[in-house]
């Protein structure tokens, strides 16, 4: 197992903090009110990482660029090592779903080759650990409601993103 490292980011709606490894980006902490708080989310969800303000540094740089409102790719690593073969699965077909677009989970679930696998998908979402780089703010109910978000903030802040890349914030 590689050293986990965390870089505070600061953004127009808060410090965020991404937390990596030799082997890819791990973790996504969301825009939290202060860098303390970001530090703590940070340190309840990875304890063994330790800061570092040099790493993974284009991630650093497209997370800011995103929140403010540009459209983004991120062509980044992943360091999932608790996701099972049909979560990483669901997490790329996530990937693919364009800025400023939207997908089902039952569009995942068919795309994953599931397609029964609409409620297993929105389990996946909900325990994604990397928030706008795996967008799972962009999949949303077949009724086209915006179903859940675990991130801070729940729900609103779902829409926020989504509001952000129709560029109407």
């Amino acid at each position: 197992m590689s050293a986990l490292g965390y870089r505070l980011i600061e953004t127009k709606l808060g410090t965020m903090a991404i937390v990596g490894s030799s082997a890819g980006l791990r973790r996504v902490i969301l825009p939290q009110t202060s860098a303390r708080a970001a530090t703590q989310a940070v340190g309840e969800a990875e304890p063994t990482a330790t800061a570092d303000p040099a790493l993974l540094p284009e991630v650093a740089d497209k997370l800011r660029a995103y929140f403010t409102g540009e459209r983004v790719t991120f062509r980044v690593r992943l360091d999932a090592p608790d996701s099972t073969p049909f979560t990483a699965s669901v997490w790329d077909a996530c990937r693919a779903v364009a800025y400023g677009k939207t997908a089902t989970y039952a569009d995942l679930a068919r795309k994953v080759g599931r397609p029964g696998a609409a409620r297993a998908v929105g389990m996946a979402m909900a325990r994604n650990p990397l928030p706008i780089v795996v967008p799972c703010h962009r999949v949303l109910r077949s009724d086209g409601g915006l179903g859940g978000y675990s991130g801070p903030g729940g729900v609103g802040f779902k829409q926020v993103l989504l509001e952000m890349e129709q560029g109407h914030v």
